[in-house]
């Protein structure tokens, strides 16, 4: 699949401050990839220096095959972006602002513009005055605006904040669409994990302005690992039956997690053969321990970003 951006030792540097420090990687045409990292991380300033708002003090960044640095005139039509809060005329419709968009880059087909606006869902509300819009509203219809130029690159910074439930997973669905349809290459940044591994196929973790991991989605987050979580009464006794069934077989399995219960249960999180999960219950039972609930256990892509940005030495992680 042809690569539509590519960040090659990308660094930034402010008032001798490395803001950004040598981060790299590829994004394909059609892929979503999240950038991920805490506050402060150095998120949306690689996402400004992609775009053009920030100047690139080492290395570079290509869009489409052109360089943001040496060729920018070439590399800026292909991207689209909303970076923090879109701003509108609040006293224009939707369409009269989307209009204006277009007459500023000599785009003026009006089917396109009706395209995208049914795209991200807003058609319904492009008659009204955006003052009147929602934060969800403005937020499509800042995606709409950036899609008008018809990019290959679409860069989102937060573009589900405030957002409620159904307005997220709207926003995930024509995100969607938008890259599989329109095969745009789509770099969005967003806390919101259980979104990202949803829709994302890869992920880049940023820590203290640089590169943690890059992972795909599927791998590296459950490892192939088959994990069960297991709702018991008994710990001690569970302990034991566990001790003895595998007692010849250490790598059978492997305790991952231990809680107590406020209904005096104990959940216990362990990865095992998937094939000897009916063997396991039903000793369990033979030995009186209560198992009231059993489920498949999944390691979430939050649970794998605290792993990856929690400091375990006391060190920073490099």
């Amino acid at each position: 699949m042809k690569t539509i951006l590519s960040v090659k030792h990308l660094t930034k540097e402010i008032k001798g401050k490395l803001i950004v420090q040598d981060i790299s990687f590829d994004v394909a045409a059609g892929e979503i990839i999240g950038l991920l990292g805490a506050n402060g991380a150095g998120k949306t300033t690689t996402m400004k220096m992609m775009v053009g708002l920030s100047k690139v003090s080492a290395g570079d960044i290509h869009i489409a095959g052109y360089s943001i640095k040496t060729n920018f005139s070439k590399a800026l039509p292909n991207v689209g972006a909303v970076i923090e809060a879109p701003a509108f005329y609040p006293y224009l419709s939707g369409y009269e602002n989307l209009r204006q968009y277009q007459r500023l880059h000599r785009n003026a087909s009006k089917e396109w513009l009706s395209e995208v606006a049914s795209l991200v869902g807003i058609e319904y509300a492009l008659k009204q005055r955006v003052g009147t819009y929602s934060m969800g509203m403005k937020q499509r219809l800042g995606i709409a605006q950036a899609l008008l130029r018809k990019p290959k690159l679409l860069v989102l910074d937060e573009p589900m904040n405030a957002l409620d439930p159904a307005g997220v997973r709207e926003t995930r669905n024509y995100l969607n669409r938008i890259a599989a349809d329109l095969g745009v290459a789509i770099v969005i940044s967003s806390h919101q994990l259980s979104e990202i591994e949803q829709m994302a196929r890869r992920v880049i973790i940023i820590q203290h302005g640089r590169l943690v991991t890059e992972q795909q989605i599927g791998k590296g987050i459950n490892d192939d690992i088959f994990c069960i979580t297991l709702h018991i009464d008994n710990i001690e006794r569970t302990r034991e039956v566990m001790a003895n069934l595998y007692r010849h077989d250490q790598n059978a399995m492997e305790y991952k997690h231990l809680d107590k219960l406020s209904n005096h249960l104990y959940t216990i999180t362990i990865a095992i053969d998937e094939g000897q999960v009916p063997k396991l219950i039903r000793t369990l039972c033979d030995a009186n321990v209560n198992v009231h609930r059993v489920f498949q256990a999944h390691t979430s892509l939050e649970d794998k970003f605290l792993e990856w940005t929690t400091v375990q030495d006391g060190g920073e992680l490099s």
